[in-house]
């Protein structure tokens, strides 16, 4: 399972709004609503993202693995 839980968190401990994203990184507001649902995104986009905040990307996104 996807998150990005540490997005919102950096983005807090930056002081840096989601709509600042959405200019600077060229998001899409459906991009954006793929990040609040937990979706997938391309690694482009968290790319663009990670160099923006200036941040590895495990402080935008973790994986979560459910092993059965």
């Amino acid at each position: 399972m996807i998150s990005y839980a540490p997005l919102f968190k950096t983005l807090k401990e930056k002081n840096v709004q989601l709509i600042d994203l959405i200019r600077e990184c060229k998001l899409s507001p459906a991009t954006v609503a793929k990040f609040r649902k937990n979706e997938s995104v391309t690694l482009e986009t968290i790319s663009r993202v990670c160099c923006y905040l200036n941040v590895p990307i495990e402080r935008v996104v973790i994986i979560h693995c459910n092993r059965t």
